[in-house]
């Protein structure tokens, strides 16, 4: 049987002994190839598994884990590192295992400022696009090669803002979820 060899470069001698006592962790002996060539077949794996679609919208079910107290540090500093809870970053890790991939808060914060600020650019070439206008009319009445580049512009800001707001709508099903399925106790006056 013959063994095609894949070469890596570029790995430097901190990362190959990285390597080797992780796959000594795991496998009990220091063979980083070992590792690597897991790795990969992970990779292919999870990359080329076909997903069932999952709907995302229906009701919401409490699942209680039972996790060593070092795993719940874990997941807490990672989801403190992305200004999360636990219990969403664990959703977040479900979701993509699922093939619904989920922003980040962070992630989700600057996709809002960023469609905020284009969108306000938008409104700002509305008004100078009205001034304009306004100008034309009292000239020739025929709209110059600018005028038509700001409505393409324009056009071009109201698409771009539609679909990161779709993105949005798609990524954010995770925090869609913290609020359903819970009651809401009232108080006793």
């Amino acid at each position: 049987m013959s063994r095609d060899i894949l070469k890596v470069d570029g790995v430097s001698p901190d990362t190959k002994t990285r390597l080797q006592q992780s796959a000594e962790r795991l496998y009990g002996q220091p063979n980083a190839s070992q590792l690597v060539r897991a790795l990969i077949a992970s990779h292919l794996t999870r990359s080329t598994a076909p997903l069932n679609p999952v709907d995302l919208s229906g009701e919401t079910v409490r699942v209680e884990l039972r996790l060593p107290k070092a795993v719940v540090s874990a997941l807490d500093e990672r989801a403190e590192d992305l200004f999360s809870t636990r219990n969403f970053y664990i959703n977040q890790l479900i979701f993509a295992d699922l093939g619904h991939p989920q922003f980040h808060p962070r992630e989700i914060e600057t996709l809002c400022r960023s469609n905020y600020e284009i969108s306000k650019i938008g409104s700002n070439l509305n008004q100078i696009a009205k001034a304009f206008n306004t100008l034309v009319k009292t000239g020739s009445g025929e709209m110059p090669e600018i005028g038509k580049k700001m409505a393409s512009l324009r056009k071009e800001i109201v698409e771009h803002t539609r679909k990161v707001l779709r993105v949005l709508e798609v990524k954010t099903a995770a925090w869609e979820l913290r609020g359903r399925g819970q009651k809401v106790k009232q108080k006793k006056r």
